[in-house]
């Protein structure tokens, strides 16, 4: 009794104590506030619809630890797009990020994504992330053409950042896509990233029609044939039809040389391309140096949304031939042949040099550039406008393309595996919904194409928002993340757990010895009790006291 007595005492005191010290600064105790309604933007349901449920799971499981979850669903490309990487409108989002051989190059998935100057409008740090040592890690890697050097600074990164959390890591993707073997065929077909998307792989497709033409079947159609204005892969892809690149990466994962007979490195600024021959554009015009030259700084001066990042490290470029390029950088950026060469277009600079004064334009962005002309391994024939897509073969092309290429664009990927299914269709570039997988195995006339993509999906928090700022209660939400079951129940298996934001897939620089997010409401509700979070009477969970 004497010892409760002491104890009653002592808190009595100690309140006293605080009560006066409180009163003698003259601040009060805020009581705790409630956390904030999260904005989860995710997926319309109609297209998307195990990105809408694979959303719908985490939000029940975020609830749980005592959170108001809004499931807010944008339109895709538009107004998504703008919400995700221009105006960072959102509180958490899906985050769907196809994979690529051209992201491969390790620095796109690390530096490019969560370096702190990368979160201006359109560029890739959506989140806001900033960390000092990701900054500085991040700087040197660029700069490092040693491999395993190289692949230290990665890894160390993965760690910070699988420490940070500036993203739930939900699944690295498996695409599945199919062909339909009574109407279409491929003779050495390669492996790759894209699997059958690859352009190594759509060159070699072939109708089994009297026309021969392969009708493709995707469910986003082109938003920009401008390069200065294209922003999504599929966009991009499209163009890539179109025009030639220096480079293109290959299935192997390495660069392979695309427009380009030779690329040397000089040394860790200078580096030397000279131009396959015979070339040409569409209206017969041979590609040149000055081509090559003209279509770099011209999407440089135009800030191109795309390949600005990718090309600020260019000080120079010099035509030493009419087929020799020479290109000289700030300092030494191992990126820039995967990321400059392998994906800037060759544009004809008798069409782009004189192109606002010649259509009566405020600025080249303004010009709808159809059809654009260059000098691919296919030729845009028609465009009609959230229909269809049709590009004829360049048969005068070194990779000599076997058939003609229509993109269909339909409504929903469920419509669109219909119309494969009954032929109508020969080709699906978009990924099968996971639901329609099984049944297609059991289709002898449907080929699939499982493809391991270095693509993922993973929720990304707005860390300039509270209390996403706060780096326990985004470690607490990934632990809230139902991993397993989004993978077995919605995605019907067709994902793998990844704890970066390189995929395993990437096996060189991955590292391997950070491991996954543990799916546990317990843990997560002892992450966020350690750092200051409680809960109301109703179970709503509340901000730290200040």
């Amino acid at each position: 009794m004497k010892s409760q007595f002491l104890a009653f005492k002592a808190t009595i005191s100690a309140n006293l104590i605080v009560g006066a010290l409180t009163a003698a600064s003259g601040v009060a105790l805020a009581q705790p506030k409630p956390v904030p309604e999260i904005d989860f933007v995710t997926w319309p349901a109609a297209k998307y619809q195990h990105y809408y449920e694979s959303s719908n799971y985490i939000a029940e499981q975020w609830r749980k630890l005592g959170l108001k979850v809004k499931l807010n669903t944008a339109n895709f490309p538009n107004p998504m797009l703008a919400m995700w990487f221009k105006d960072h409108q959102f509180d958490a989002i899906l985050s769907v990020l196809s994979g690529s051989p051209s992201r491969l190059e390790p620095d796109f998935f690390t530096n490019a994504q969560f370096n702190s100057k990368s979160n201006g409008p359109g560029d890739w740090n959506v989140g806001s992330f900033s960390n000092a040592q990701v900054d500085s890690l991040g700087n040197q890697q660029v700069r490092v053409y040693e491999d395993e050097v190289r692949r230290a600074l990665i890894h160390k990164m993965q760690e910070i950042l699988h420490d940070e959390q500036p993203e739930g890591l939900i699944s690295s993707v498996v695409n599945t896509t199919a062909m339909n073997t009574d109407t279409a065929a491929i003779e050495g077909f390669e492996t790759s990233a894209d699997g059958i998307r690859s352009i190594w792989n759509l060159v070699k497709l072939e109708s089994k029609r009297a026309q021969k033409l392969v009708r493709l079947g995707w469910t986003i159609d082109q938003a920009s044939w401008n390069p200065i204005t294209a922003r999504t892969l599929e966009d991009l892809e499209r163009l890539g039809l179109v025009y030639d690149r220096l480079m293109v990466v290959g299935t192997d994962g390495k660069m392979r040389n695309w427009a380009a007979e030779s690329v040397k490195i000089v040394d860790p600024v200078t580096i030397d391309v000279t131009l396959k021959d015979g070339l040409t554009f569409s209206d017969g015009k041979p590609v040149t140096a000055e081509d090559v030259r003209f279509s770099f700084e011209f999407l440089q001066k135009n800030e191109a949304v795309f390949y600005k990042k990718f090309l600020e490290k260019i000080a120079a470029i010099e035509t030493t031939g009419p087929r020799a390029i020479r290109f000289r950088l700030t300092e030494p950026h191992a990126p820039f042949l995967l990321n400059a060469l392998g994906q800037v277009f060759i544009l004809p600079k008798h069409v782009w040099a004189d192109i606002v004064t010649r259509e009566n334009l405020k600025q080249p962005q303004d010009y709808r550039n159809v059809p654009p002309m260059g000098s691919g391994a296919y030729r845009l024939r028609h465009w009609k406008e959230g229909q269809e897509t049709y590009f004829e073969r360049n048969e005068k092309h070194f990779t000599k393309p076997r058939s003609d290429l229509a993109m269909i664009v339909f409504g929903s990927a469920e419509v669109l595996a219909a119309s494969l299914k009954k032929g109508d269709l020969d080709v699906s570039l978009q990924p099968l919904v996971p639901t329609v997988v099984d049944e297609f195995k059991k289709e002898k006339n449907l080929r699939l194409f499982r493809t391991q993509s270095n693509g993922y999906m993973s929720v990304r928090y707005n860390v300039a928002r509270a209390p996403f700022n706060n780096k326990a209660f985004r470690q607490a939400l990934s632990q809230a993340i139902p991993y397993e079951a989004i993978i077995a129940e919605v995605l019907n298996g067709d994902g793998g757990r990844t704890a970066a934001a390189i995929t395993p897939v990437n096996a060189y620089w991955y590292n391997d010895k950070v491991k996954p997010v543990e799916f546990s409401i317990e843990k997560a509700r002892a992450t966020l009790k350690a750092a200051g979070f409680s809960w109301a009477a109703d179970g709503s969970l509340l901000m730290p006291a200040q």
